[in-house]
């Protein structure tokens, strides 16, 4: 499209690189949008596979360059910079595609335009937040999970790449206009950045500083290049000028939309970096290097179920606006049919060998990991079920629900999570991480199948 277009094609007709063809006649709504989802998930997945291949390669380079407690002190410092960035990070995506997706439909850039002001307004009001938040608590961070004093420097330098962690309107605007291909090869930069600067940080002997050093200019390359690609797609739309020409003040709705996914989100770091943070500070950081480690072998289950999120998300918004929550429900359970039936398999080999994987991978000082290792393979199938049934809550417009759902998890996994710590220790991270997962998907279950089949007139209405 030329750069100086004012009108958008419909987000689920435009054709481009990343587009599929058209439905055919024969093809019924569901099964089209079902495959579509397939396909973008597909697409996504490359990126990521080559990611989570990477990250085992560069991830076996520290592990073995530092040994369990220098591994943890490396861990420690990327999930207190990754936290950070979340506590303030508005989900400010999920409004481009909740709110967007009928405007780029109807070729409203005005309306678009404004919606673009407002989400990357969050994020940079997000990314000064994130900085400020980091460098409040750094030096309690430093008692607390005993990082060596000559890391201190970058530590602090890991704080200001905080806003870089934080480029949330551009992921949503490469997914509303189906930019999968794109945000595919995107997906690789970090790993890829890690990977090079693991080698060179191994061949030199830079140890922890040296990794650290690698790890800050993986995330700065990771932020800059989503935002370029976000700016380009925008560009080429002609949606710059509408969007500096829009109103300041959000639309009703948007703002607290955003609120909520925020909180949400917030809730979702008791189950990705605060476990991490919270077995370092108690049982050490050769433990919440085991954490680490287990969560990076089983990611070859959790990132084809995330890109499947987020190929999912953006259709069964579609699929609720048009066909209702009956027809929602189908597209979801075909989704869902697809994660477990990829998972499954993988969950087993994890559960039968993880001694020997977590061995050959990391090294015999992380023999200890492999019960984390099984425990945790067995939650991505939990987290499988959460990721489709959220969406689908999601698309409906009950954000509410869902912040509330994950807050009350979120409360009762970091619990259970000290509950536990003393007794089973590490082993202890999976099994909480488990437990919450079933509390949110009880929650939406229930409001997925308890209510009746609504037109796709109800299902507006929530928004």
């Amino acid at each position: 499209m030329l750069a100086n277009s004012t009108k958008t094609p419909p987000a689920n007709s435009a054709k481009g690189p990343d587009q599929g063809p058209d439905r055919g006649p024969d093809q019924g709504p569901d099964q089209g949008v079902a495959r579509r989802i397939v396909k973008n998930a597909g697409a996504l997945l490359g990126g990521k596979a080559t990611g989570g291949v990477l990250s085992l390669f560069y991830l076996a380079i520290a592990a073995r360059s530092l040994g369990a407690e220098g591994m943890g002190h490396l861990v420690l410092a990327s999930a207190y910079a990754v936290t950070a960035a979340g506590v303030v990070r508005f989900q400010s995506w999920q409004a481009v595609i909740r709110f967007g997706a009928p405007m780029a439909a109807a070729g409203d850039d005005a309306a678009l335009g404004r919606l673009l002001r407002f989400t990357v307004t969050l994020d940079l009001a997000s990314a000064v937040f994130g900085v400020a938040l980091s460098l409040a608590f750094v030096e309690a961070a430093f008692r607390l999970f005993a990082w060596p004093d000559a890391a201190k420097p970058l530590i602090y330098a890991y704080c200001f790449a905080v806003p870089f962690l934080i480029a949330a309107t551009p992921t949503g605007v490469l997914r509303l206009f189906d930019r999968f291909k794109a945000l595919s090869w995107q997906l690789a930069v970090m790993p890829l950045t890690r990977l090079v600067g693991a080698l060179i940080v191994w061949a030199l002997d830079g140890g922890l500083t040296g990794f650290l050093i690698v790890w800050i200019v993986s995330a700065v390359a990771d932020g800059a290049t989503l935002w370029w690609l976000g700016w380009r797609e925008v560009s080429a739309r002609g949606l710059v000028a509408p969007a500096l020409r829009a109103s300041r003040r959000p639309a009703p709705g948007w703002l607290g939309f955003t609120v909520k996914t925020n909180f949400a989100s917030t809730f979702d770091l008791a189950r990705q970096n605060v476990p991490v943070l919270i077995v370092g500070a108690v049982l050490g950081a050769a433990a919440s290097s085991f954490v680490q480690i287990a969560t990076n072998l089983t990611n070859l289950i959790a990132h084809p179920v995330n890109m499947l999120s987020h190929a999912t998300y953006p259709e069964l918004s579609r699929v609720a606006a048009q066909s209702g929550a009956a027809g929602m429900r189908a597209v979801a359970a075909r989704s869902l049919a697809v994660g477990l039936g990829a998972a499954a398999p993988i969950v087993v080999i994890y559960c039968l060998f993880g001694g020997p994987i977590v061995t050959a991978f990391a090294g015999p000082q992380f023999a200890a990991a492999a019960p984390v290792v099984a425990l945790m393979a067995v939650a991505q199938l939990f987290r499988t079920v959460w990721i489709v049934a959220e969406a689908a809550v999601l698309a409906l417009g009950h954000a509410g629900l869902t912040l509330a759902a994950q807050g009350v998890s979120a409360v009762a996994q970091v619990a259970l999570l000290f509950v536990l710590m003393p007794v089973w220790g590490a082993i202890a991270a999976p099994a909480a991480l488990i437990a919450g997962f079933a509390m949110m998907i009880a929650a939406y279950g229930a409001r997925l199948f308890a209510a009746p089949a609504c037109d796709k007139q109800k299902v507006v209405a929530h928004e």
